[in-house]
């Protein structure tokens, strides 16, 4: 039995979610020992443009007008240069935890821009299950969640602070007005554009970061090499391809509010790894955070978004 569009739009954001799961660990590792924000986001940037505009040669679909790839050119721009860059910036000026809970903002700044520019109706079914889901995370994140009573780095300053919540309107503005674009193209033709813009802003910052030796702090072994290959092919090439598709077929909150998901992920593998314990508050948690999207992504869809996953079901039969 086929699956539906509108299950494989969910699995494919689950799963890009997860996969970011998997890279928030992995990038604390390895901004603390071995790279510069600046080095990791471009060999994000770099890297993933590169495995696209090579995956491209594979595919067919349209081509993109000249009016359109500046579009793209500048959801690159917000969605992946400031989304990306100014999370990786903020996290030296502000605390992970910090961090966490203002990302929780994410849905409801969706939410918001949805209603203005695709009169996504607000309910209250809505605003319910991003709050439940959000009391979860949060919830989850605490210090005081952890089997051992939590602690850690809990300190923040009010400029990462803002430039976490400024990160968190970047991807909310790009889930939302991406949206007719992914209906238009092939996801791996629009994150090609995406991210050569990305990496255009970022290219003229490693001269100078070069010269004073910002880059790299140490030469990394093996597995530390893996884990950056991951960070690169699996957490930005993979989750990206993986969101667009899901913004092709679902609505711009439902797939923000799957960011919930990402610090159980985390969790997880701190875990499974022996960084972290499992506590009852965890796994309650982690209750709340399904809750919250299941009233969120179980909410009837309006008449112009049964059109819409028409349309996409349509497309992607020939």
């Amino acid at each position: 039995m086929a699956i539906s569009e509108r299950a494989f739009g969910h699995v494919c954001v689950l799963t890009a979610n997860a996969m970011f799961g998997i890279f928030i660990p992995i990038s604390k590792y390895l901004l603390k020992e071995c790279v510069s924000p600046l080095f990791m986001t471009t060999c994000r940037f770099v890297g993933a443009a590169a495995l696209f505009w090579l995956a491209s040669l594979f595919v067919r679909g349209a081509k993109p007008s000249k009016s359109d790839i500046a579009a793209l050119g500048l959801f690159g721009l917000i969605g992946i240069a400031l989304n990306q860059g100014l999370f990786m910036w903020a996290l030296k000026l502000t605390s992970p935890v910090n961090a966490s809970v203002i990302l929780t903002a994410t849905p409801l700044a969706t939410l918001a821009i949805s209603a203005i520019f695709l009169k996504d109706p607000v309910t209250r079914r809505k605003i319910a299950g991003i709050c439940t889901g959000a009391a979860g995370a949060i919830w989850l994140m605490a210090p005081g969640a952890s089997a051992g009573g939590g602690g850690g780095e809990t300190a923040g300053s009010l400029s990462g602070d803002l430039l976490i919540l400024l990160s968190t309107f970047c991807a909310a503005t790009f889930f939302t007005l991406s949206k007719p674009y992914a209906l238009k193209y092939n996801p791996i033709t629009m994150m090609k554009w995406m991210f050569l813009s990305a990496s255009i802003i970022l290219i003229p910052l490693l001269p100078e970061a070069a010269a004073n030796g910002e880059l790299v702090k140490r030469d990394m072994a093996a597995a530390e090499i893996a884990g950056l290959v991951y960070v690169v092919a699996g957490a930005t090439f993979c989750t990206y391809l993986l969101l667009n598709m899901g913004i092709k077929r679902m609505r711009p909150t439902t797939v923000s509010m799957y960011i919930y998901t990402q610090p159980i992920v985390s969790s997880a593998v701190a875990i499974a790894v022996g960084q972290d314990e499992f506590s009852w508050a965890k796994f309650c948690a982690s209750l709340l955070v399904f809750a919250g999207v299941y009233i969120v992504t179980s909410s009837p869809r309006t008449k112009r978004q049964l059109k819409t996953a028409m349309l996409v079901e349509g497309k992607e039969r020939t």
